[in-house]
């Protein structure tokens, strides 16, 4: 089964899972509907440990994206449960919402299941135990520092070390709530694990920049934010981790896509254009496109000319790094607001690519002095020369941009040596 946690198990462990199949052909029991019903008032907990210790019942384990996987109808598991077969051998999301729930009702049960050989049982269902706990701490309204760090430490003496990750679900899980909750979930982390507040708001802006996250709304990053110190440094700070640029000193080398969702792109312009942040999301965006063809995945394109769009629209500078790229990109678009766009505002031409009238995007521009944009415009000169002497115009877009461009400089220059002859 590709992809499934048991694609390599040796031929005898397979044997012994036919035998036992064979063994107990006649036994058509669901033990998660049983659990379920437990849960629900019919047996108790004595019923469920003889599940797992007559019957061997060990849940299906999670996948690996359940490792960040937030509950987003965190009520529903209350009142339904319906069967659902697990996919490529990983438990569904009711399954480990109904073995959690019987961990937090019934804690014993984890040294039942270690007791059988089970020992991964608080690695597998760390997060949605955490999540439920959460959720019933925060379900009658804000509960106080004391009670949710009370509960987080429980978790802890019972084996669950609350990594990282499961702070960044927390976050999400109350997205819509931080201003209420916010504060004493934060608090209630710290203490857990004995950090500062300061710690665990770094802990949450990193995990909420992990790019597997895909974050869809911004509320929560724009709540650990506005809450840290420095947050560009950190922003910064994760970007490196994740390695959202590959390489620095080869950019050729990096990705083909955007790393992340379109929401975190938006939402960082608010740093202006000429923030660090902005600056290497551009960075990124123009490598991606210089990479791109018109023949990709075309949900690929549209979020890569959307954001691009919108980021030229916001007067965010072109790295002069990246032009080497350009001479073999295969897309129009950023060789034309490179040239008609950015140099010809930097170099005061007429502009061709005129911005774009962006909703929501604050109107920003580069602010430089004239000694910065004298010896910017230089600099860019310089390359573009190099560039047009070295016969390497392979791209036919690119070798009609560069040959104008040349042309619009010179013809500028003689104008300006005219008018100095003139007075």
């Amino acid at each position: 089964m590709p992809g499934s946690w048991g694609n390599n198990i040796s031929n005898n462990v397979y044997e012994s899972i036919l035998n036992f199949k064979e063994e107990y052909r006649g036994d058509d029991r669901n033990d998660i509907q049983s659990i379920h019903q437990v849960l629900n008032g019919i047996g108790n907990e004595d019923n469920i440990i003889t599940i797992i210790e007559k019957y061997g019942f060990i849940p299906f384990p999670p996948s690996p994206i359940s490792k960040t996987f937030v509950f987003k109808h965190p009520t529903e598991y209350e009142n339904e449960y319906e069967y659902e077969f697990p996919q490529n051998g990983f438990a569904t999301v009711s399954e480990l919402k109904i073995v959690a729930k019987a961990i937090i009702t019934y804690p014993n049960l984890l040294d039942v299941w270690k007791k059988i050989g089970y020992h991964e049982i608080t690695k597998d269902l760390e997060n949605p135990v955490v999540q439920l706990t959460l959720l019933n701490l925060y379900s009658t309204g804000v509960a106080s520092v004391q009670l949710v760090a009370e509960k987080l430490c429980d978790l802890k003496l019972f084996g669950f070390p609350l990594i990282d990750a499961l702070i960044g679900n927390a976050i999400l899980l109350f997205e819509h709530k931080l201003i209420d909750v916010g504060e004493s979930l934060i608090e209630g982390f710290a203490t857990a694990r004995k950090l500062s507040k300061t710690n665990i708001l770094d802990i949450c802006l990193t995990e909420l920049l992990d790019p597997a996250r895909a974050l869809e709304q911004y509320d929560a990053l724009d709540y650990v934010i506005n809450s840290v110190s420095d947050p560009e440094q950190q922003i910064l700070s994760a970007f490196e981790k994740y390695k959202i640029l590959k390489d620095e000193n080869d950019p050729s080398q990096s990705h083909a896509f955007l790393k992340y969702s379109l929401t975190v792109y938006r939402y960082m312009l608010r740093f202006g254009a000429t923030s660090p942040v902005v600056k290497y999301l551009m960075r990124e965006i123009l490598i991606v496109h210089t990479q791109l063809a018109d023949t990709e995945d075309a949900d690929k394109l549209r979020d890569a000319d959307n954001i691009l769009d919108e980021y030229y629209a916001a007067n965010v500078p072109f790295d002069r790094s990246l032009f080497p790229l350009f001479k073999e990109c295969l897309r129009t678009k950023p060789i034309s607001y490179l040239f008609e766009g950015y140099l010809a505002h930097l170099f005061g031409f007429e502009i061709q690519s005129q911005t774009f009238l962006i909703s929501n995007i604050p109107e920003v521009g580069a602010l430089m002095s004239p000694t910065q944009t004298e010896e910017l415009k230089q600099l860019w000169l310089k390359d573009i020369q190099q560039c047009f002497k070295s016969e390497e115009l392979v791209n036919n877009e690119f070798r009609k941009q560069i040959i104008e461009f040349i042309a619009l400089y010179n013809l500028s220059q003689s104008s300006v040596d005219y008018y100095e002859q003139l007075y």
